[in-house]
């Protein structure tokens, strides 16, 4: 690393977009820069659905449902201040098809008892933003479907589903070799589930569904399922077979009629081959994006025309695919090499697959300077919107200033410090410690505290 490049690990040491540029050209770095926010402006049209403009909210799961996956007075705080906040598309987090598959006992579950409480939450989204924008302003929900695979929790215990041993992964969490692998028949059941749990996100109101398959969940795992034997592994056609039927069946059912079809979906997974998705398979940890391409452009003929791209394993290597510089590790590589991997990778996508309209990321941690790098991946077509996850909960009203006020103001941004991560990995709910201190630091000090008591109870025992 040059002696010249602004900033170092473990600092965040940006004073003006000009450091920012200079270390950008210093690095040869394929990060664009623009101060064009007119373009934020721009509605994109998909299908029959206008989304009023090109900011979007990215799912942070909050792990804050009631034990039956209904949303609780933490959820619809949560969206309220996100919809009050502008953004065109609002993307919710992951909504678990099964009990079985929920990564946690507050994870939300859409179930035919309460989708009810899904409609209340879809409507005060819609009716929040309107309040603040007008009649006119409607932006388009995403309710995000998944399946945890092996990463569920029941009871506060793990519960793994694994589609496939991956040892590097097994080890990690501590599966062992012994664990059973599911069943085809398991995967077959789970087609209905998504397909029932599209219908009653539909009957809530919400405009669009994602099928969920990246960061190393049950579908993402599939993806690189080529030790697996049977119809679902082996074969390009295998592994993403699960995940196409779901989408051909949900298109297919007349009460999913005019649903807005998306993915969340990892690109690569950075995890050697033959564990992980889109990596070289002559060794090491190069990209290599020739099946995530043919993947998308199989979902783009089946009238999938809204994919929100990203990368790695939050369970593994969280740094992959939320890059940040403050945490339980810090990670070897110089944080803004993280943000160029993601912007780099998505740029490829977009170009190379015009037909679909990409959601960029990795661009929170870039702070108040955040905007310029989107209206840079904008301007040079590196996609058609920008979203941002830790952002929206840290700081809600993001688009607002964007499109108002030409900035993010850097006494709100996220500050990358890692800790709404730790509490997703350690007790499921999390929010932002920092700029939502009144509310998440008692429950960030309460997981702390039992922390401790359980390290002195394992003291004396």
């Amino acid at each position: 690393m040059s002696s010249n490049i602004c900033r170092s690990k473990g600092n965040f040491t940006y004073k003006n977009i000009e450091d920012l540029e200079n270390d950008i050209k210093k690095l040869n770095l394929d990060i664009k820069i623009s101060s064009n926010f007119e373009l934020f402006k721009k509605k994109l049209v998909i299908d029959n659905h206008i989304i009023p403009n090109a900011l979007a909210t990215h799912p942070m799961e909050g792990g804050d449902s009631d034990e039956y996956g209904s949303p609780t007075e933490l959820t619809y705080r949560k969206y309220e201040k996100i919809a009050r906040g502008g953004a065109g598309l609002i993307w919710l987090e992951a909504v678990s098809v099964t009990k079985e598959g929920r990564s946690n006992d507050r994870q939300l579950w859409i179930t035919e008892d309460n989708w009810k409480a899904f409609r209340k939450l879809n409507d005060l989204i819609k009716k929040s933003a309107k309040e603040e924008f007008g009649e006119a302003f409607q932006p388009k929900t995403i309710i995000q479907l998944n399946h945890s695979g092996r990463y569920c929790k029941a009871n506060g215990e793990r519960n793994p589903i694994i589609a496939t041993h991956k040892k590097i992964l097994d080890d990690k969490i501590g599966i062992s070799q012994e664990h059973p692998i599911v069943t085809d028949e398991y995967l077959d059941s789970i087609i209905l589930k998504f397909v029932e749990a599209a219908r009653l996100s539909k009957k809530a109101g919400f405009d669009g569904i994602d099928i969920k398959a990246c960061h190393g969940y049950l579908l993402s795992e599939l993806l690189s399922a080529y030790n697996r034997d049977g119809k679902y592994g082996g074969s390009f056609e295998n592994r993403t077979k699960l995940m196409l039927d779901i989408i051909e069946k949900i298109k297919e059912d007349k009460d999913c009629e005019d649903l807005l079809l998306s993915s969340r979906l990892n690109i690569y997974d950075a995890v050697p081959y033959p564990d992980g998705w889109g990596v070289s398979k002559t060794g090491g940890l190069d990209i290599d994006l020739e099946e995530p391409k043919k993947l998308i452009k199989l979902l783009a003929q089946k009238g999938v025309r809204l994919i929100s791209i990203t990368m790695g394993n939050p369970y593994f290597i969280p740094h992959i695919n939320k890059p940040y510089d403050i945490g339980g590790y810090i990670p070897e590589e110089e944080v803004i090499l993280s943000c160029n991997r993601l912007i780099k990778g998505i740029g490829e996508i977009q170009k190379s697959i015009p037909q679909v309209n990409i959601v960029g990321v990795g661009y929170s941690w870039f702070r108040e300077f955040a905007s310029y790098v989107g209206a840079g991946s904008l301007e040079k077509g590196l996609c058609r919107i920008v979203g941002f996850g830790r952002e929206s909960i840290a700081y809600p009203e993001f688009a607002r200033d964007i499109l108002e006020n030409g900035e993010m103001k850097s006494n709100k941004v996220c500050v990358s410090c890692s800790k709404c991560s730790e509490m997703k990995a350690k007790i499921g709910t999390c929010g932002c410690v920092v700029r939502d201190s009144k509310v998440y630091v008692p429950i960030y000090q309460d997981m702390k505290n039992r922390e401790v008591n359980k390290s002195e109870q394992g003291c004396c025992s």
